[in-house]
């Protein structure tokens, strides 16, 4: 973590913050899927390589979607959700990454620090086309490690701001870039009337989900 020259030490390198939001996302989630104990032992011995689950993970093609099936899907990314609005751009987007840090004391060092004050991932499902089939994911249980991010030094949450209390920065996805997602494929059957009528074949497509050991890692081009 480094210091300025006026005491006050600066937010970790995105990379470090990545990994803490990851642990913190499986702690979360998985630990309410009712995980257990063994949660935290399990996310230390992922380490360092946690972005690796997506750069590692097998390309999954048009004749390889299956339940059960993990891998990577890449491509264009659409939502037929509302579009949300990256916060401190007025920016609409597919889905964003919100951490906030603000100063506060630090008797050890005596000297101003910061800390993570809040952290959220807000959008709906997006899609990615894997041949004429759609794969969905929700943007709010997936870790996003990479895409382009905007840093303002102040709260965006809030309406009277003041300037270098506070750092937000925001990572977003906009509509139609291409997303890379790893994660495990579950089949889901399309409710829709229509589909149905005439004695036509229910449309089939695929949800991406996290698992106990594999959670959903996206990126887009930063």
């Amino acid at each position: 973590m480094l210091r300025s020259c006026h005491g006050r030490r600066r937010p970790d390198a995105p990379r470090s913050a990545g990994y803490r939001s990851l642990v913190l996302w499986l702690l979360a989630t998985l630990a309410t899927a009712g995980f257990g104990g063994s949660l935290y032992v399990l996310i230390q011995r992922m380490g360092a390589q946690i972005e690796r689950l997506l750069t590692d993970a097998p390309l999954i093609g048009p004749g390889e979607l299956a339940e059960g099936a993990y891998g990577r899907i890449e491509g264009p990314a659409t939502t037929t959700d509302k579009l949300v609005i990256a916060p401190g751009l007025d920016l609409p987007c597919l889905m964003y990454e919100l951490v906030v840090w603000k100063t506060s004391p630090d008797p050890a060092t005596n000297s101003t620090g910061w800390r993570e004050v809040h952290r959220e991932m807000v959008g709906g499902d997006v899609e990615v086309m894997v041949g004429n089939v759609a794969v969905r994911i929700a943007a709010s249980q997936l870790h996003l490690i990479a895409a382009p991010t905007h840093d303002v030094h102040h709260d965006v949450r809030v309406e009277h701001r003041i300037f270098g209390a506070a750092v937000s920065r925001v990572r977003y996805v906009l509509p139609d870039a291409v997303l890379r997602a790893a994660g495990t494929l579950t089949r889901e059957v399309d409710a829709d009337p229509a589909a149905t009528r005439d004695y036509r074949e229910v449309a089939t497509r695929f949800r991406m989900i996290g698992t106990r050991s594999r959670p959903i890692v996206a990126a887009t081009d930063v």
